[in-house]
């Protein structure tokens, strides 16, 4: 008898985009990112995701330093979908140095109007403990690939155990006090819920509970959010969240976030005035993929712009793509006329930083890279997995959307499909039936 060893690789298909930043030296991988943009996720029978296109990336000042007068990013699709960019603009923020500036971020069903969020005097939690009662704290004192991550994994991937994270905030913590979760989050994908559809589980995001006088939990945020970039600041404010004289709060979750860093601060009373810079320059290129970079072999990746392959490991969804070049006028605007780029593409967006006033003395500023648009996997059980149309709206009713849901072809749409999307994918995919709808299924 014939044995034949078949090897699987082991790995995420899709995520979002990757963001690099020029520090002064080269191009450092700040975080991906646009992960509530994604388009067809499966919840259950019938029940797809409803995309946020909109969303705020932090970039610290000594990630992003002027070159020749101009803040250099690059923005890459490097994994197995295809990204739909709709708009980019960058807001710098200036601020004293002893605050720090956080987006009120972190993906949540609702998600929450946009606002800045000014911290200082910030500190680790006086403990930290799971709920096996382990000590967590010195895994969440500094933002160094140490994660609370000792909670119990459920085979389904994207899946855990219900598993806590008691704080201790400590009692100087009061009605301005601001909690900082720092981590990632390890992703199911479509075909993970049809596998816990399947078993009877459903994902619970992360809520916050607070200790009353009595020393029970009572649940005060339903949700927190989840990061949603490698890694990602979830920014918590606990102003009317206190339930007595204690400050201890635990995170509730059976998803598999693990929390890198935990900080406790003040809100500053600081007035918060971005400038707002747009592209002065956008080219669409041909890149690769970086190479994946970890100090200790564990995920998550951070990615090498210095070491790129031209292979690709991906397949890519057969459809129109815009072709390469100048896409500066595309990103100017949320309005339907996307940047459509495949597996291995790059956006290189130029932004004039000479168009600043001159700071204070002890001041700093953060930047926000402010993104719109969408992206689509090739998941069997997301929506449509083998086209890459039909093409995104805003205010679509959720995707896949079905007639009289159309996408709004104006004239000047219809200008702008003819002359952008003229890079073809013509390699053919079987066409998926009914019966691979886990729904169909007997």
């Amino acid at each position: 008898m014939a044995v034949f060893l078949i090897k699987e690789l082991d790995r995420k298909p899709s995520s979002c985009p990757f963001l690099y930043a020029w520090n002064g030296t080269r191009f450092e991988f700040v975080t991906d990112f646009m992960g509530g943009g994604e388009m067809g996720y499966w919840h259950g029978p019938g029940h797809y995701n409803t995309p946020d296109p909109d969303e705020y990336v932090r970039i610290r000042a000594d990630q992003l330093r002027p070159r020749d007068g101009r803040y250099e990013l690059r923005v890459t699709n490097e994994l197995e979908e295809a990204l739909f960019l709709d708009r980019l603009s960058l807001l710098a923020v200036a601020h004293p140095a002893d605050v720090e500036v956080f987006p009120d971020e972190g993906m949540r069903s609702a998600p929450p109007a946009f606002r800045m969020l000014a911290v200082r005097d910030l500190r680790p939690p006086l403990s930290a403990r799971d709920d096996a009662g382990r000590d967590v704290l010195p895994a969440l004192r500094e933002l160094d690939h140490d994660f609370a991550d000792g909670f119990p994994l459920h085979r389904i991937r994207g899946y855990a155990q219900e598993h806590s994270l008691v704080l201790d905030l400590g009692p100087d913590a009061g009605e301005d006090a601001v909690l900082l979760l720092t981590g990632w989050t390890d992703y199911a994908f479509s075909s993970d819920n049809v596998a816990a559809h399947q078993a009877g589980l459903e994902l619970s995001p992360p809520r916050l509970d607070a200790e009353d006088g009595a020393g029970a939990w009572r649940t005060v945020a339903e949700e927190v959010g989840i990061p949603v970039g490698r890694p990602q600041t979830v920014a918590v404010p606990m102003a009317g969240r206190w339930r007595g004289a204690s400050r201890r709060v635990r995170i509730v979750t059976n998803m598999r976030v693990y929390w890198d860093q935990a900080r406790v601060g003040r809100s500053a009373p600081v007035a918060l005035e971005p400038a707002r810079l747009e592209p002065v320059a956008g080219d669409l290129r041909e890149r690769g993929f970086s190479a994946p970079v970890t100090p200790d072999g564990r995920e998550p990746f951070s990615y090498d712009y210095d070491r790129v392959s031209r292979a690709s490991p991906w397949k890519a969804l057969p459809g129109r793509y815009t072709r390469t070049g100048d896409v500066r006028d595309l990103l100017l605007a949320a309005d339907d006329m996307f940047v459509i780029s495949p597996p291995g593409d790059e956006v290189a967006v130029t932004f004039d930083a000479t168009r600043q006033s001159a700071l204070p003395a002890g001041w700093t500023r953060t930047y926000l890279l402010h993104a719109d648009g969408f992206s689509k996997e090739m998941d069997i059980h997301s929506a449509s997995p083998d086209a890459l149309g039909p093409l995104p709206y805003h205010g679509m009713p959720g995707y896949p959307y079905a007639p009289p849901a159309a996408y709004p072809l104006t004239p000047e749409r219809a200008a702008y499909l003819e002359r952008y999307n003229t890079r073809v994918v013509r390699a053919p995919m079987a066409r998926l039936e009914a019966a691979l709808v886990p729904e169909a299924r007997p």
